[in-house]
């Protein structure tokens, strides 16, 4: 009875077949070059940053992850606005261009209220974003892909995305959020990698935009403090990754308006950075007091911009001849009229910041330090400039 039966299946001669079959006809080469051919050819630009202190590069994606509530789209908006008007943010150089918010939780009122607070605060006239965008789809269908046996799809609404990028040609789209734009699976790295490298990276490719995908963290990454997002893709795809989270304290009341932006991955870029944060007035600034938590700083402008130039403005107007002027008389008028006012800080607090500014003028010969009487004056270069 034996000699009847077929022989086994060879499992492996079966897998064969089925490669045999899948094989291209008359498969043609990839096109490839020597890296010789590199000595006869101009070098590449540099590369192009929107935010380079922060590891945002031109061009590509990056993503922000941080709890609900923390302030992410604050500052997702602080740096539309920024970028919008070649201001810098948080002391760090931002290159401007056009920008493009698409604001999946915030209604249109909410989203003015936050641009008119922002420009408040900085004092940018409103005037000047006639190259922001910023749009509310709370309450409509905002997802750009689906999947069908693990095969991106792009729906309709991603297609209106494009043409808008095409008409707007945003330098930096702020996308918020990420829950709202995908509707794959959070935990398949396929879908994930599809909708980052296909969906988004198509965008930014075709229209040479950066985006700024704004994400919640999964439950075991604000457990861990890790930040990352459900599938190790989510940080893997993308070129950097921000992390936003309150500083590790136990004084509930001292953490309750500081955040610490951390810079968790920067693929073109030095990452591990820490940029301690304080909510005032609707927006953040630099915390002029962070609390310690051992981490290192990310090396940013030790001077805030707008401090440095409320004090040469002081100076230029009170004392452009190059009179001596003390500290106290300076920190009054700045607390008066320049980034401090109307806030709850003291003159403990506001006092190192100060000194650290005034500094920071001194070495780069804008101002001169004098200890006899003792106070500081414009260089003699600068007394010669007319006030503004």
């Amino acid at each position: 009875m034996s000699e009847d039966l077929p022989p086994p299946e060879n499992p492996r001669a079966k897998a064969n077949s089925n490669v045999h079959h899948l094989k291209v006809r008359n498969p043609k080469s990839l096109p490839v070059e020597p890296a010789s051919l590199l000595a006869d050819r101009e070098p590449p630009p540099a590369r192009d940053w929107v935010c380079e202190g922060l590891g945002i590069p031109a061009g590509r994606v990056t993503s922000m992850i941080g709890n609900g509530g923390f302030g992410k789209s604050t500052i997702a908006h602080q740096l539309g606005i920024a970028c919008a008007t070649s201001t810098p943010l948080f002391g760090m150089p931002v290159q401007g261009g056009p920008v493009f918010g698409l604001y999946c939780e915030d209604e249109q009122p909410e989203l003015e209220r936050k641009t008119r607070s922002i420009c408040e605060a900085e004092r940018i006239d409103l005037g000047k974003l006639d190259c922001a965008y910023f749009l509310s789809r709370d309450g409509e269908d905002n997802v750009l892909c689906s999947f069908v046996h693990d095969q991106i799809v792009l729906t309709d609404f991603y297609w209106q995305v494009d043409a808008t990028f095409a008409n707007l040609k945003p330098r930096l789209a702020i996308l918020d959020t990420a829950a709202d734009l995908f509707a794959g699976d959070f935990m398949s790295t396929p879908h994930v990698r599809q909708f980052i490298k296909v969906a988004l990276g198509g965008l930014c490719r075709r229209h040479e935009s950066a985006i700024l995908l704004l994400a919640h963290p999964s439950a075991s990454a604000m457990a861990s403090g890790d930040g990352g997002g459900f599938s190790t893709a989510w940080n893997n795809s993308v070129r950097s990754r921000l992390y936003l989270r309150r500083p590790k304290s136990d004084d509930a009341e001292e953490i309750l308006d500081r955040r610490v932006l951390e810079i968790r991955k920067a693929n073109y870029g030095p990452s591990g950075g820490v940029v301690p944060l304080l909510y005032r007035h609707g927006r953040f600034i630099l915390d002029p007091e962070p609390l310690e938590e051992g981490a290192k700083p990310v090396r940013v402008t030790h001077c805030d911009t707008r401090l440095s130039m409320d004090v040469m403005q002081y100076f230029k107007a009170t004392a452009p001849a190059g009179q001596i002027v003390s500290f106290r008389p300076i920190f009054d008028a700045v607390m008066k009229g320049g980034p401090f006012v109307g806030s709850e800080i003291k003159f403990e607090t506001a006092r190192k910041p100060l000194q650290r500014t005034l500094k920071s003028l001194v070495g780069a010969g804008l101002l001169a330090s004098s200890n006899v009487p003792r106070g500081y004056r414009l260089a003699p270069e600068s007394a010669q400039e007319p006030p503004p």
